[in-house]
């Protein structure tokens, strides 16, 4: 009979121990898409804790209570490629041993994702799959969403300033912050190389530009028989400029550099001239427009440069090649326009 009373003690025994270390272990189970393994997190402790978003092993063990260090040191460990299954043993902050197993991608087939013990009971989520291999599609959508660091298309305005140089005619000197020069782009992106680092894509598409140059002073801008000329108005004058509506086409390469999320674009542009005049507004606010082509070159060319952000606001220069005057014009002979601003 004692030994019956004995059997019976220590399997109540075993099993208080197991319901015991049951319900202070804590199992925390996921695939890390970094270290490329999947991981399971075994400590011992009642002590309830909230789950990162997003699960990987340095977010969850930050989560348990591992310092810095401990988790540096696990993650690099984690990183290594070694055995199909390897474990690594981490302290926690309170003195808690942490036990990580990892084991290779190749081994996974349906796994079970326990989320934590809630202290009184066991809650956890199912979720049955099975991992294979990714397809190189499915690497590149991987990296910005769509699988392109461009867009396919993508409407931008530009504002920015405008100048000329080698502007030494006398009379021809500009307003620099009231030379403004404003653009709408629509632009197509034909992506020729989608890298895991860089992309490159070759952009084009056409815009309506307009240069508006205003002169200092009371100077305008006027036809002396076939001559460009820049005289003083002979009365005070608020405003006096000249405007420059172009179509232009654009073309650049742009480089975007994935980790960085930043792009520079280098290219050039053609254009062609569909109209001009000069508006004058006087001191008492009347306004004069006057059209015509001022000797002003039909066709312009030049070299364009983009850089910034793969979102956002962008920082443009252009600068024409050609010169704003026909050759003939000896007042305003050699004047090349540039422009520098933001893209939108």
């Amino acid at each position: 009979m004692k030994k019956l009373y004995l059997a019976l003690f220590l399997m109540i025994s075993v099993l208080s121990v197991k319901a015991n270390i049951k319900s202070d272990t804590t199992i925390v189970e996921f695939t890390d898409k970094g270290v490329k393994k999947r991981v399971t997190v075994y400590t011992s402790s009642k002590r309830d804790f909230d789950l990162p978003k997003t699960l990987d092993l340095d977010n969850v063990l930050k989560s348990i209570g591992v310092d810095s260090v401990e988790r540096k040191k696990a993650v690099v460990l984690a990183g290594n490629e070694g055995e199909k299954q390897d474990t690594i043993l981490v302290i926690a902050r309170d003195g808690r041993s942490i036990k990580i197993v990892l084991k290779a991608p190749k081994e996974i087939s349906v796994k079970q994702d326990t989320l934590r013990n809630d202290g009184d009971h066991w809650s956890h989520e199912e979720r049955v799959y099975k991992e294979e291999p990714e397809s190189e599609n499915e690497v590149k959508k991987k990296k910005t969403g769509s699988g392109r660091f461009f867009s396919r298309s993508d409407f931008g305005l530009y504002i920015g300033l405008n100048n000329w140089a080698k502007g030494a005619t006398t009379g021809s000197s500009l307003d620099t912050w009231g030379s403004r020069y404003v653009a709408l782009s629509f632009r197509r992106n034909a992506t020729l190389i989608n890298g895991k680092q860089v992309d490159l894509a070759f952009s084009y598409g056409p815009e309506v530009a307009w240069n508006n140059f205003m002169l200092e002073e009371n100077n305008t801008v006027q036809m002396s028989g076939k001559q460009v000329v820049f005289k003083d108005f002979g009365q005070n004058l608020s405003k006096s400029k000249l405007v420059v509506p172009m179509l232009n086409f654009p073309m650049m390469l742009n480089f975007g550099f994935e980790e960085a999320k930043f792009r520079i674009g280098l290219g050039g542009y053609v254009g062609y001239r569909i109209g001009g005049y000069s508006k004058l507004k006087y001191d008492d606010g009347k306004k004069e427009k006057l059209k015509g082509s001022y000797s002003l070159n039909d066709f312009r060319y030049g070299l364009t440069a983009e850089l910034g952000k793969r979102k956002g606001v962008t920082f443009f220069f252009r600068y024409d090649l050609s010169e704003m005057f026909k050759s003939e014009q000896i007042n305003a002979k050699g004047l090349q326009a540039w422009s520098v601003g933001l893209r939108l």
